[in-house]
């Protein structure tokens, strides 16, 4: 950050003002100062924020959702295209994009997570672009570093999912929507159109932002010239985009009942909106909530942040000192594009999963996550007292970081464990081997089979005793497998078997009906690894 930067921050004076300017109206700057701060805030801003996602991004270790990109991607072209026929053609479009990166940098931890990373730069960029836009340079600055710090973020950085594209491509989508306001022209309604049917492609869920954009320009209609000439350049645009679409969301649709959402309750429902939507991520445990009241140091930190968070998102709706003040030249007001952008996406969701089907999970309102950070960092701003805008950021930075170290640890994918399984398999096991892999929950068809998607360098070598077809052969993310009792014959012959078994959401089992079968075709039970979800257990004749 530049010396200017800091202490425009910080608020140092600054040269008096003149009595006709309106207060809160930025001073004039030289041009050629203006041209230069207009990318060189969002460059840094972007950069830092790329960094502090990568921070410990290797560590955690991949689990289910990262393992179906892994899958999916690795594919070929004909085989991705065939097995969205069947399932995920919501998110058949990332699943593309990785496919070329996965063939250039490869499946490491690392490497599937860097395009996220990447994203979540962008999107801060943008931050930065809009921020200045809707209220000057410091709201720019403090909304960059709001989003970056926000737990939200931090967490979809490091995810190998299209979480952070989205956010990426809502942030610019706003500004592309601005700046064909303020232009009129074709050209700009075309590239607005475009950017949304690119988002909608990574997530249907995208199209809740393109209508959110229209109720902005409602909204916005008396302060607009021509306001109805710009709604119907916006509805073209957003017929375009659905109609370029068209073909991927209609699979998406047909497929919704497959997607793994549970009954709308409403202590599931508030725990997600109040602390998991923004200011958790995902949590590092099995129960993929936020325990209230806290049982842990990230818990309680999260409980805090949510309570900061909130405050800060509502001020700005509720007293109009905390409101952005834009330029004059600005044709939209900070409210109207902000508010439609976090509210209805999330009203939308909840209303239709109460009244027909489930369809709701803070995670896919990832891309509401720049208009938060914008809100937070507009009631930051207009805190009079400088001393009470920088504690603020610091206190906010303070309160993130067990959330931000919780999301780096080793189990912290919703305390999946398979790089750890994987590793004493590694370490213990030998090449044409035998393994069996259970059932990923009781009474479900899928198998642990897919820790081998997630790691197939370490797991590839080792036969599958109840393989019944790959995952390609399949056509669907994972494979399928027989029951244990129709590998009997393989039981009674190998003179070594390794299990992989998932206990997820309650204690490891002392014995399981798996591990009982297998003894007594012969086998006993040599060696044990128990994890937080997952076991390990070698058997020998």
């Amino acid at each position: 950050m530049t010396e200017t930067s800091v202490q425009r921050l910080v608020g140092v004076p600054r040269p008096p003002r003149s009595r006709n300017r309106v207060v809160g109206e930025r001073a004039p700057e030289p041009p050629q100062v203006s041209r230069r701060r207009g990318w060189t805030d969002p460059l840094w801003l972007g950069v830092v924020a790329t960094l502090v996602a990568a921070i410990g991004s290797w560590v955690p270790s991949k689990w289910n959702d990262e393992a179906a990109t892994q899958t999916a991607a690795l594919r070929s072209l004909p085989h991705l295209w065939q097995m969205m026929q069947n399932i995920d053609a919501v998110h058949g479009t990332y699943y593309f994009v990785m496919h070329f990166w996965i063939g250039a940098f490869g499946t490491s931890n690392f490497a599937l997570r860097v395009p996220s990373m990447i994203a979540v730069g962008i999107a801060c960029a943008g931050v930065a672009v809009l921020g200045n836009k809707l209220g000057g340079r410091r709201l720019a600055i403090v909304a960059g570093l709001v989003f970056l710090m926000l737990p939200r973020v931090t967490w979809m950085g490091i995810e190998a999912r299209s979480l952070a594209f989205t956010a990426a491509v809502a942030v610019w989508l706003t500004i592309l929507l601005l700046r064909a306001i303020e232009r009129r022209t074709i050209g700009w309604w075309a590239f607005y159109g475009g950017l949304a049917t690119i988002g909608v492609l990574l997530n249907i869920y995208m199209a809740l932002l393109v209508i959110a954009h229209g109720v902005t320009l409602v909204l916005a209609r008396k302060r607009l010239t021509r306001s109805r000439q710009l709604l119907v350049g916006w509805g073209i645009s957003a017929a375009g985009a659905a109609l370029l679409s068209l073909p991927v969301d209609r699979l998406s649709l047909t497929q919704s009942g497959q997607l793994p959402f549970g009954p709308l309750t409403l202590t599931g429902t508030l725990n997600t909106l109040l602390f998991a939507q923004y200011f958790s991520g995902a949590t590092p445990t099995v129960g993929r909530g936020v325990p209230v009241p806290p049982t842990s140091l990230w818990a309680t930190a999260v409980i805090v942040v949510a309570a900061l968070g909130w405050l800060l998102i509502v001020a700005p709706m509720i007293w109009r000192r905390f409101r952005p003040v834009a330029p004059k030249r600005m044709p939209v007001s900070a409210l109207a594009i902000l508010v439609p952008w976090v509210v209805l996406p999330t009203a939308l969701v909840l209303i239709y999963s109460a009244v027909a089907h489930p369809m709701y999970s803070g995670r896919y309102f990832a891309f509401t996550t720049p208009a938060v950070a914008l809100l937070m960092g507009a009631t930051i701003t207009r805190l009079r007292l400088p001393w009470l805008r920088v504690a603020t950021i610091v206190a906010l930075a303070a309160l993130v970081l067990p959330i931000y170290v919780a999301q780096r640890g080793p189990t912290a994918k919703n305390g999946t464990d398979w790089q750890q399984a994987a590793a004493i398999i590694q370490a213990r096991a030998k090449p044409g081997q035998d393994i069996y892999y259970g059932p990923a929950r009781p009474g479900v068809k899928v198998t642990m089979h897919k820790i081998s998607q997630a790691y197939p360098e370490v797991l590839s070598s080792l036969h599958d005793i109840t393989l019944k077809q790959s995952a390609v052969q399949h056509a669907a993310i994972w494979g399928t497998a027989w029951p244990l009792s129709h590998a009997k014959a393989e039981l009674q012959a190998t003179p070594i078997l390794w299990a992989v078994l998932e206990h997820p959401g309650f204690a490891s089992p002392a014995s399981t009906t798996q591990e009982r079968y297998i003894e007594s075709q012969g086998l006993h039970l040599v060696h044990i690894w128990r994890g937080s979800e997952t076991d390990v257990l070698e058997f020998s004749r």
